[in-house]
């Protein structure tokens, strides 16, 4: 029955931005206690007493969902936008709850708070700010589209991004009521939304600790703290570093203050990494990257070809000097190009050679291969600025020429990209403009989510751990598989978030923790 005082209706729609759902996805939600998480969920919209619609995939998954909500009609519609113009035609409905995906989670206290502030002050838009993906639905008003004549309006960014990242992105031109709810797990990014099998396996996790089903968003921090285990799913970024060494050190490398011998990554590691990748969440993405000069690497464009064509590897970095730009130009035209992601380090163009330690001349011909690669990925109908970056280091050195930089990175078709300093514990000197290390410390991104591992396959403790002289490697791939090295770290992990920092680890001078990869 329709709620007389708010006439609200409940929409549950699959994002678009999320795409497909990934193919072990579908084995994953026929596990048992992810169908008592979605039963879970369909219970508390059955307490609600509202109507309901979904918007969903057509296929074999969104139609085993579908009989979760018995009484829920169906909109076919593919983005939000479109779904909310569809069901403000009914003269009855004047807010819309939208669910961006399957909430076991949902708090049901914190939906009826926000609800109530929304309805109170006539809101075009209420959400909670800080609230994790799958704790609550954001509530929009018909206000929403008739304030600013949206209904008929095209702008792409609705399709794209949905309803409320286009209100985020021009905050003042909406009545937005944003509530604020300690505590405050932003800094976690949490996902229970079930939208990808990182979510689901995440969610599964909390699902089964939490005592308070219906309103469970208190018991998480509490959770976490007493289990930190239960934020560990599987790798999100690999540094895979193709070669040890790099015929030009920069003054920026660590190379420049310590010896690793010659290594280059063996066909047969590289295969270890992707079958380890394959056992994951599909959302693992991989960066050739690592102290030496991936490019250098005599199969550098077949292992990256071959990463390109990996479905469970969403994007693929590339961290280069440039010298060695022009094996990548072929990707151009790759059917798999969009996943790329070029950086070409350029720290000065006055003191290029000082800086870069290669001869002066290369200059131009990075300048130019960076041009090729732009007006190819044009003419294949890509985006250059998606593919390709220039980035610079924010640091003393270089402070006069950031406009320069900028400059040149536009002229040739890449995305300028300012990167922090990393002083790599202690090993390199300070050179940083400003120190932007948060006031409070908390755990470490990388510990959580990354894995370093070395040209000659070793895994590093983490990507800090470069000093030969100390205790570095975690295991070898050669001894070891990445599932128990994996493993390993997690307990690394754990005593990290407790604020204990064993000896052989720099996390205690280490200030790049709280940089986040992907």
């Amino acid at each position: 029955m329709m709620d007389t005082n708010s006439r609200l209706a409940l929409l549950i729609h699959w994002p678009s931005s999320y795409g497909h759902w990934p193919s072990p996805y579908g084995a994953a939600l026929e596990n048992p206690t992810a169908q008592k998480l979605i039963q879970g969920f369909a219970d508390k919209i059955q307490t609600l007493n509202l109507p309901l619609y979904i918007s969903l995939p057509e296929n074999k998954i969104s139609r085993e969902l579908l009989a979760y909500f018995p009484n829920a009609k169906k909109i076919d519609k593919k983005s939000e936008i479109q779904c909310v113009r569809n069901l403000f035609e009914n003269p009855e409905i004047e807010h819309v709850a939208l669910f961006n995906g399957i909430f076991p989670l949902l708090d049901i206290s914190l939906f009826r708070k926000i609800l109530a502030l929304h309805t109170e002050y006539r809101a075009d838009i209420s959400y909670g700010e800080n609230l994790p993906a799958g704790i609550s639905p954001f509530f929009v008003s018909r206000d929403l589209l008739e304030s600013l004549e949206i209904i008929e309006a095209k702008d792409i960014e609705w399709e794209e991004y949905g309803i409320r990242a286009f209100v985020e992105k021009n905050i003042n031109q909406f009545h937005a009521e944003v509530h604020y709810e300690e505590p405050d797990l932003r800094l976690l990014r949490l996902d229970f939304s079930l939208t990808t099998l990182r979510s689901l396996k995440k969610t599964v996790a909390f699902f089964e600790k939490v005592q308070d089903k219906e309103n469970p968003y208190t018991e998480l921090l509490p959770l976490i703290q007493k289990s930190p285990d239960v934020l560990l799913t599987f790798p999100s970024y690999i540094e895979l570093e193709f070669s040890s060494q790099s015929e030009y050190k920069s003054f920026f490398s660590p190379l420049r203050y310590i010896e690793q011998e010659k290594n280059l990554l063996s066909r047969e590691n590289f295969l270890r990494v992707k079958e380890f990748i394959r056992t994951g969440f599909g959302d693992t993405s991989v960066c050739a990257s690592g102290l030496g000069e991936p490019l250098e690497h005599p199969d550098a464009l077949s292992y990256i070809q071959e990463l390109l064509e990996e479905d469970t590897v969403p994007h693929v970095f590339v961290e280069t000097n440039g010298v060695h730009l022009s094996t990548l130009l072929s990707l151009a035209s790759h059917p798999n190009v969009a996943k790329l992601r070029v950086i070409v380090f350029l720290n000065s163009l006055e003191k290029y050679s000082d800086y870069s330690g290669a001869p002066v001349e290369n200059l131009e011909k990075i300048k130019s291969t960076i041009s090729k690669f732009s007006a190819a990925l044009n003419q294949a109908n890509k985006k250059p600025q998606d593919i390709l970056y220039l980035q610079v280091f924010k640091v003393e050195e270089n402070e006069a020429e950031i406009d320069a930089l900028y400059a040149l990175a536009e002229e040739l078709g890449a995305t300028f990209l300012f990167q922090k300093y990393n002083r790599y514990a202690g090993l390199m000197p300070e050179r940083r403009v400003s120190d932007m290390t948060p006031l409070e410390r908390y755990s470490c991104w990388h510990l959580r989510r990354d894995l370093f591992i070395r040209a000659n396959g070793d895994v590093a403790y983490c990507k800090q751990t470069v000093d030969p002289k100390k205790k570095t490697k975690r295991a070898s791939l050669a001894t070891e598989s990445l599932q128990n090295i994996w493993n390993m770290q997690k307990g690394d992990f754990i005593k990290n978030y407790r604020g204990e920092y064993p000896d052989y680890l720099p996390c205690l001078a280490c200030d790049e923790y709280f940089t986040f990869n992907f």
